[in-house]
């Protein structure tokens, strides 16, 4: 059989060595490569898979490799990127035996160029475009004659006056160009170091001059994480509605393109593997307060549920293949192929949910604001990860945030309405004794709240107020509220619902009393 030598040499290799006039060197490298030990050295290649989750990948490649004959024995051997971990490989109908490592030589790279290199050689061009005009425009301003005609002069200046501004603007762009490559360029991760070469030996006599292997490594410098787009939209003729973008944000830094990859999104691999012990749970008079604390920031930490979403319509084109709930993590399977070295960001999925946009007043002293919001309950067919969301209202963004929906319900905010507010005044705060010996103290407080609306449609504002919470028995707490306020037990909270007229105002009497024994040694403050 006859050997291959020169397709197996790395192209930078040998262009390195004949540029720099190192014949010597280029034909040491050759004879090495051509050793029959040698003979599969070849640089790492794109998966013809990759799962992604969020803190790494796992990645799949299939390869036809040349059989290796020494000392009796088969061998195959594999290239890996650096940074590979947890390497397993089958090779069909054949045993293996072992496997080891093998120092891999340090221009063994990735024939394709990386993602530094590219953008390497884009700033030389643009360097070299920017030098070009800065020389145009230093022979323009130089050209200027020193005799002449009154004519000759005249046309000069026009050349001048034509040419020498567009060249200023050119340089300008250029140089934003320029610093904005070189700052890409310094916050790309580190060049991918030299990988792995893995030695597989094979049990038994193989007849075979190659084989086909499958092999599976992980790989932490790659992954994904959501982001959402959240566009609210008032339309009162066909109904409030928020168009939700689903996207992925995803990533790879393996030195080379993965031109040919399935790429398939998993939602978990983060995270703790083992949950925390239990806390100690100690009554005691003094700790009353506390543990009340404790047991609220319990509950606010709890466990988020999956958000669920609707199905796409029928026959709607979809960049996802196929999206997997029955697993222990969902998973999207994308319908594109490939992913460049670096960062990329596609769409998952598109959905507009038609749901009524309401108004939410927590009015305190000085806050007159009364947020956007929308609560969508969704349906049960797809699982959505928790992520970063970007929040927009009509188009225009509001802000970003997380997106973290439980039990299949999510309240979403877009920001303060501007054109609809709500004013506070405290119009009585009273402290005094009464009963027999004044044996009970009292605390009084009322409060106005006027709701302003100037659009061109009625909206309903939800106002929301703390509902006082006694724990001793001999607290009471007595409401005068007009309209009576409704309450919400487990949120701890009393609420209006008002609907404010087109332009109109819509007002809220809110007023409350604390009664306690008087050696009961209570303080209360509203807040």
């Amino acid at each position: 059989m006859k050997t291959q030598i020169l397709p197996s040499v790395p192209r930078r290799l040998c262009a390195r060595a004949m540029r720099c006039g190192q014949v010597a060197v280029l034909s040491l490298v050759l004879l090495i490569l051509a050793a029959p030990t040698m003979l599969a050295l070849s640089a790492p290649v794109a998966p013809e898979s990759a799962w992604l989750s969020p803190s790494g990948g796992t990645l799949l490649v299939r390869q036809e490799l040349p059989v290796i004959k020494r000392d009796g024995m088969s061998l195959v051997r594999v290239t890996l990127p650096a940074g590979a971990e947890n390497f397993s490989i089958e090779v069909p109908s054949q045993s293996v035996a072992r496997w080891h490592d093998i120092p891999m030589p340090a221009d063994m790279v990735a024939e394709d160029s990386s993602l530094r290199e590219q953008m390497i050689e884009e700033i030389q061009k643009v360097e070299a475009k920017l030098a070009s005009a800065k020389a145009r425009l230093e022979l323009l301003v130089e050209s200027r004659p020193a005799n002449g005609t009154f004519e000759d002069m005249q046309r000069q200046e026009k050349r001048l006056a034509e040419a020498v501004p567009s060249l200023h603007i050119e340089c300008a762009d250029l140089e934003l160009i320029l610093e904005r490559l070189r700052k890409e360029l310094k916050n790309l991760p580190p060049q991918p170091g030299p990988g792995r070469l893995v030695e597989v030996t094979l049990l038994g006599t193989v007849q075979a001059t190659s084989l086909p292997v499958s092999y599976r490594y992980t790989f932490k410098d790659c992954g994904w994480r959501p982001r959402y787009v959240l566009d609210a939209r008032l339309d009162g003729a066909k109904g409030d509605a928020v168009t939700m973008r689903f996207l992925a944000e995803m990533w790879q830094h393996s030195g080379l393109d993965w031109r040919q990859t399935k790429i398939t999104l998993v939602s978990g691999g983060g995270g703790p593997r083992v949950p925390e012990r239990l806390p100690r749970w100690v009554v005691e008079a003094e700790e009353r307060s506390r543990s009340m604390n404790r047991a609220m920031v319990n509950a606010d930490m709890a466990a988020e549920a999956p958000m669920m979403a609707k199905a796409p319509a029928e026959g709607a084109a979809s960049p996802v293949e196929r999206a997997d709930i029955s697993a222990a993590f969902a998973s999207w399977t994308l319908a594109a192929k490939g992913l460049p070295e670096g960062r990329s960001r596609m769409l998952v999925l598109e959905e507009t949910w038609k749901t009524p946009l309401q108004w939410l007043a927590r009015p305190g002293r000085g806050d007159s604001r009364v947020w956007l919001t929308a609560h969508c309950v969704l349906p049960k067919e797809r699982v959505w990860p928790s992520g970063m969301a970007e929040f927009r209202l009509d188009g225009q963004d509001v802000g970003s945030g997380r997106f973290s929906p439980r039990g299949g319900e999510v309240d979403l905010f877009f920001g303060p309405d501007p054109r609809v507010q709500v004013q506070a005044t405290e119009d009585a705060r009273k402290r005094g004794e009464e009963g027999l010996f004044n044996k009970t103290r009292k605390w009084s407080w009322a409060w106005t709240y006027v709701v302003h609306n100037t659009r061109d449609r009625s909206v309903r504002v939800r106002l929301e107020r703390p509902m006082p919470q006694t724990v001793d028995a001999s607290i009471s707490v007595t409401l005068a509220d007009v309209p009576e306020a409704q309450k919400d037990e487990r949120e701890h909270k009393l609420f209006w619902d008002v609907q404010v007229p087109a332009g109109g105002q819509a007002e809220v009497h809110h007023a409350l009393t604390i009664a306690a024994p008087k050696d009961l040694p209570v303080s209360p403050h509203a807040p």
